[in-house]
């Protein structure tokens, strides 16, 4: 236990189609990483040799696309040490799992609250000598994350990386959700990643020493959850978000990355020894009826879900390598592999005019795909390193 208050879902696939991951290691392997980024269109001079064939745009119309870089986006925050980080809803949960790994990594952490209580209970987990900050804040509109970035300058001078953890865990199915549902889901899941973004990214551009944006999405923000229609409409466009923010940004010193894990447990007290004063505090005030004959209600089990500090200790590895996914759950990769290769299956087997290739280069390919693909061949020996 740290010192007290510091200062201030399966359908059998072909391996040999499915495993595309080893198919492009080898090639890679084989070839290089160069040979693959130009095998999957992703060549600078086979960029430049295509904007210089493609017509000028008419008046008002889009620029010829330019170079591509030649590789994946260079870690911006590769030393976290010193610099300084906001996490929204990082109280309690996964968000005060990123604070507590962030603070071990050296950082100065911000801690996005709005329940006193839980914030009272969550600092006891931190150092005395970590430099913590926290900051009252409802992510909802561009108000208070201009005000949560001018009270940050005040303490620390220069904000270097933000985490949008916030979100709203809804069961709402999209075919019976209120309005209110609907809006509420997506001002905090969604609304507060762009007001984030339109407040800090030109504090970042000034300060110049680099930074990252970070988004909680989840698994269900890239494989559909059953009968949580809302959440899984938010999570993917949170996945979208921040995959176009990495092509907006590929070319400055701000990285992207967007972090979908599965199970986390939300209490960071288990594993030090002690209850967490807040959740005993709330069984007193809020005590749950007892279950019919007896029986004692259900319980995760704490050694079959990921710990909220091994999820931020996974974020602040990704944050050092400019991950643009962050993936903490290998057991969802099936999961994902059926869903991917439902969508390649659906393409027509047919014949295409070759007119429409110039009209649609745009979108048929996407160069960050292919970077990030070399980007993560790359072994590492621990998430922790």
């Amino acid at each position: 236990m740290a010192n007290k208050q510091p200062s201030t879902e399966s359908v059998e696939i072909d391996p040999t189609a499915s495993d595309r991951r080893k198919f492009l290691g080898a090639l890679a392997a084989g070839a290089g990483a160069a040979t693959l980024l130009a095998g999957l269109g992703a060549s600078p001079a086979a960029a430049a040799q295509q904007a210089a064939h493609q017509p000028p745009p008419p008046p008002g119309g889009r620029p010829p696309m330019p170079p591509e870089p030649a590789v994946s986006q260079p870690p911006p925050l590769k030393d976290v040490a010193g610099k300084t980080i906001y996490i929204s809803a990082a109280s309690d949960g996964i968000g005060l799992g990123i604070a507590r790994a962030c603070s071990e990594a050296g950082m100065n952490v911000v801690i996005g609250y709005r329940n006193p209580k839980r914030l009272a209970a969550a600092l006891p987990l931190f150092k005395k000598e970590a430099s913590v900050f926290p900051v009252q804040h409802d992510v909802v509109g561009r108000k208070g994350w201009e005000d949560m970035l001018a009270a940050v300058k005040d303490k620390y001078g220069k904000l270097h990386a933000v985490v949008n953890n916030a979100g709203i865990k809804t069961f709402a199915k999209a075919s019976e959700a209120t309005p209110e549902v609907w809006q509420n889901s997506w001002d905090v899941d969604v609304g507060a990643i762009y007001h984030s973004v339109a407040v800090v990214l030109p504090h970042m551009k000034e300060h110049n020493e680099g930074g990252q944006f970070v988004a909680t999405s989840s698994m269900s923000g890239l494989l559909p959850a059953v009968t949580a229609g809302v959440y899984t409409t938010t999570k993917f466009a949170v996945v979208g978000i921040m995959e176009a923010l990495r092509i907006e940004l590929e070319g400055t010193n701000i990285g992207t990355s967007v972090f979908c894990p599965g199970g986390v447990m939300t209490d960071n007290y288990i594993g030090t020894g002690e209850e967490n004063p807040y959740l005993e505090e709330m069984a007193r005030e809020h005590p749950r009826p007892a279950m019919p004959n007896g029986r004692p209600r259900f319980h995760f089990n704490p050694a079959a879900m990921m710990g909220p500090l091994e999820a931020g200790q996974r974020v602040v590895n990704g944050i050092r390598n400019n991950d643009l996914y962050i993936l903490s759950h290998p057991e969802f990769k099936n999961g994902m592999e059926e869903r991917f290769n439902a969508m390649l299956t659906s393409v027509p087997d047919e014949a295409f005019p070759p007119e429409r290739l110039p009209i649609e280069a745009r979108t048929r390919h996407t160069g960050i795909y292919p970077r990030e693909i070399v980007h993560r061949l790359e072994k590492r020996k621990s998430y922790l390193g």
